[in-house]
């Protein structure tokens, strides 16, 4: 895990400029060692954090044994040892790192070897000899590598800051801003930032730059299985068996590191399954972070405890952090300086609160379980994808026993009988009701959105729900704010959820079986029931790193005010009305998270100096 950076362009002395400024400011990605190339037609930053080959013989850049080509990588490649087993047997290494596993790949295979490679990972690779730079992303983008075509160059990075100016005064993104202080989504517009001007080089492909390209042209190396109904397995007890194995290899093999290891835990399946899968079959001391609101009905720490307890032969060590303490006035901006965008609800910073014990506690990597309920229909959204799939196969038994046992009620079947009979008119309310919902912003922010770059899938196809989730509204911030967080704590989060063939098996699975006795992700309970105790089993509420924004919103009134007061992003009603209610204590949660997002932005545009 590390901070990279890149200039492609005819000027060594710009190249050299730019790269040592990314240097100054990504230091928190990588403390541990750097360096730099610097060549007429490219200059390549690295910034180490040493995770595997602890030793200089994981230097970067690194150049391969022929000499043509030289890397700079960040990320872990869990099966490169593999790798070198399969493709490279005789090749007399120098080290252990999965650096020298990529470049010496790339020697004899080229971007080949991305179909082989699991893991997570941004590369900019040189090519001395034809003179142009190989770039990648991992499939789900937990590496981030941003991007920006200036005077005559190509700019990346491994964070935003390096690409900005100092003096410079960015313009936003409006479609991003617009569809962020209206809906909470963001992250689901593709390449596009908050930043107008900067953009993500994609997730799951690959690239070839030249000094003097104007255009990129990026290519898909993996995207998920579209598999035919007709070819679809039922989830019996063999797809149980081969379910658990992939999930226990996931797990496991995210443990690959020459440094400690932890996770965070909060309660919930997801995680309970990783801190169960590592009490039973990783026989090193394991760190555990989990934040809870002590005394809340949101409380988990009864459901933290049982899984302690059912692992009491494990090598854990409980850290816990009181989410009570959490302060908008005193954590926000410092976050939104660590996120470098506006993001969802304090549960990010919650999560901030878990790496800190982690750096603390002298922790490199700290696995989680983020990622599940995105692969496995975890969420209502995606849960009622899977209901109309089993009206649709006439599996009404097991729609109607869904539908009480989740209480979802009578508003929620008869959306989904509309979406069952007439799709279309489902279609049009839903995108009616997302442009309805931007009245409450200024009308002035409004000039500008583009609402071709925002996607509606079909939920009368269960792929593309999953499609939604990997490339839109759940997995792009996920990975986003996992990677900040950690990296701003010199420290690497890991998603074991995330290994790619696991989705490449979700995806052979009938969609009807996703869901069963009420139970969300039931493939994935059935699959790892032996590492969940049953309070935990048999959960249906879903919490997550609860925060109690409400009263947080409270403590700091005065702030707050100030700050939706200092610029006019919210309709001058509506601001009204939300301050109105914050005086009087009558906030409810929506309220609350229009306040937060306001907040959010305006912090933003002060901390970046974007126009406007």
């Amino acid at each position: 895990m590390c901070g990279i950076a890149g200039f492609i362009g005819r000027s060594k002395e710009h190249g050299l400029d730019y790269c040592r400024n990314a240097g100054v400011l990504i230091m928190h990605r990588g403390p541990d060692d750097s360096g730099i190339l610097n060549l007429d037609e490219v200059t390549l930053l690295h910034r180490r954090l040493s995770i595997l080959e602890l030793s200089e013989l994981g230097h970067q850049p690194m150049t391969s044994s022929c000499g043509r080509y030289t890397i700079v990588f960040n990320g872990e490649i869990y099966n490169h040892l593999e790798l070198r087993a399969k493709f490279l047997p005789n090749h007399p290494f120098r080290g252990h790192s999965d650096t020298e596993t990529i470049i010496e790949l790339f020697r004899i295979m080229q971007e080949k070897m991305l179909a082989e490679m699991v893991g997570m990972w941004a590369i900019i690779l040189w090519d001395h000899q034809s003179k142009k730079a190989f770039v990648s992303r991992d499939r789900y983008g937990q590496k981030p590598l941003y991007i920006r075509r200036r005077n005559d160059a190509w700019m990346l990075a491994s964070e935003v800051k390096p690409l900005l100016d100092t003096q410079e005064k960015p313009a936003a993104d409006p479609t991003a801003i617009v569809e962020y202080l209206a809906l909470g989504n963001y992250g689901h517009l593709g390449a596009h930032t908050f930043f107008r001007d900067v953009k993500h080089f994609p997730q799951g492909c690959y690239a070839w730059i030249t000094p003097g390209q104007t255009e990129l042209s990026p290519a898909k190396y993996w995207e998920l299985p579209d598999v035919p109904a007709s070819a679809k397995r039922p989830f019996d007890e063999t797809a149980r068996k081969q379910l658990h194995d992939a999930i226990v290899e996931g797990v496991l093999s995210q443990t690959l590191a020459d440094v400690p290891v932890g996770i965070t835990l909060s309660g919930g399946i997801d995680s309970s399954i990783v801190a169960g899968i590592l009490g039973k079959h990783y026989n090193k001391e394991i760190h555990i972070f989990t934040a809870q609101a002590p005394g809340s009905r949101f409380d988990e720490s009864k459901y933290v405890d049982a899984v302690i307890a059912a692992n009491s032969n494990g090598n854990f060590i409980v850290h816990r952090k009181d989410l009570r303490e959490l302060s908008i006035k005193d954590d926000l901006t410092r976050y939104i300086r660590i996120q470098e965008e506006p993001f969802g609800d304090p549960s990010i910073i919650a999560h901030g609160f878990l790496m800190n014990m982690a750096a603390e506690a002298g922790i490199k990597v700290v696995l989680n379980g983020q990622g599940a309920d995105e692969i496995f229909f975890g969420y209502n959204n995606m849960a009622q994808a899977i209901l109309l799939q089993q009206l649709k196969t006439l599996r009404f038994g097991r729609f109607y026993e869904n539908l009480n046992k989740m209480k979802l009620g009578k508003t929620y079947m008869m959306r989904t009988m509309l979406k069952s009979l007439l799709p279309s008119v489902e279609t049009s309310m839903r995108t009616n009701s997302r442009i309805k919902r931007r009245d409450i912003i200024d009308n002035s922010l409004l000039t500008g959105v583009d609402n071709s770059l925002v996607s509606l899938y079909d939920y009368n196809k269960p792929y593309d729900v999953l499609l939604e989730s990997i490339y839109g509204l759940h997995i792009p911030h996920l990975v986003h704010y996992d990677d900040r967080n950690g990296m701003a704590n010199s420290l690497e989060g890991r998603m074991p959820f995330l290994d790619h063939r696991i989705a490449e098996f979700v995806a052979n699975i009938r969609p009807e079986d996703f869901l069963m006795h009420g139970l969300r992700k039931y493939m994935l309970r059935e699959s790892c029931r032996e590492y969940l105790p049953d309070i935990i089993y048999n959960r249906t509420d879903k919490i997550g790193f609860y925060t109690p924004l409400i009263d947080a919103i409270y403590r700091d009134a005065k702030w707050v005010e100030s700050n939706l007061t200092a610029r006019t992003l919210l309709a001058l009603g509506q601001r009204d009305l939300l301050i109105g209610k914050m005086n009087s204590k009558t906030l409810t949660t929506p309220d609350a998270l229009q306040i937060w997002r306001a907040m959010s932005v305006n912090i933003w545009m002060n901390e970046f100096n974007v126009a406007g």
